[in-house]
């Protein structure tokens, strides 16, 4: 285990420079369907330890025998404080904001099928390995609040559809990013 730290740590390079423009692709999971999505995005430094991002992402599952499927996009910003790098790893706190909704199928045949929002306000916690001072991998896990709208919950005694909405705070995402510096 020593030897792999000490190996990664000898072959990291610097950390993205102010100025510096990113392309990031993250794959994540969140507490609600329509928010784990895939996203793509940009990043600036916009100082040597402060860092500015927007993402989108889009999804889409189509059922096994050609059922019903389900849409989904999110949009999202928000920034990063690094704290000093040791070995190429660049640890950050951060916060992000997001908007997210989708399609799903009607639960029930003859019924309008509903269109679920959720809204999320996330501190992040992460670190990003530096392999280069044009390329990094990352992770963070998100601690925040969520609000979903027009969620399917269930069919009422005359076989009805309901819906409702909730909030949560609490652990609600944990995403792997690579990032891709331009300049």
């Amino acid at each position: 285990m020593a030897i792999a730290i000490v190996s990664a740590s000898a072959l990291a390079g610097d950390m993205a420079k102010s100025g510096q423009w990113g392309v990031q692709t993250s794959l994540g999971a969140a507490s609600s369907p329509v928010q784990s999505t895939g996203t793509i995005g940009l990043k600036f430094m916009a100082a040597e330890n402060v860092a500015v991002r927007v993402e989108v992402g889009l999804s889409s599952n189509s059922a096994a025998g050609g059922g019903s499927s389900t849409t989904g996009y999110a949009v999202g910003a928000g920034f990063e404080y690094h704290m000093t790098a040791v070995g190429g790893v660049s640890p950050y706190v951060g916060l992000q904001a997001g908007y997210a909704s989708g399609s799903v199928p009607a639960p029930a045949v003859g019924t309008a099928p509903p269109t679920p929002a959720a809204i999320a306000v996330t501190g992040v916690w992460g670190g990003e390995y530096f392999f280069s001072s044009n390329f990094s991998w990352g992770g963070e896990i998100g601690v925040g609040f969520a609000s979903l709208s027009n969620q399917y919950t269930g069919l009422d005694a005359q076989g009805n559809p309901t819906y409702g909405s909730s909030s949560s705070i609490g652990t609600g995402s944990a995403t792997l990013i690579l990032t891709w510096y331009l300049n």
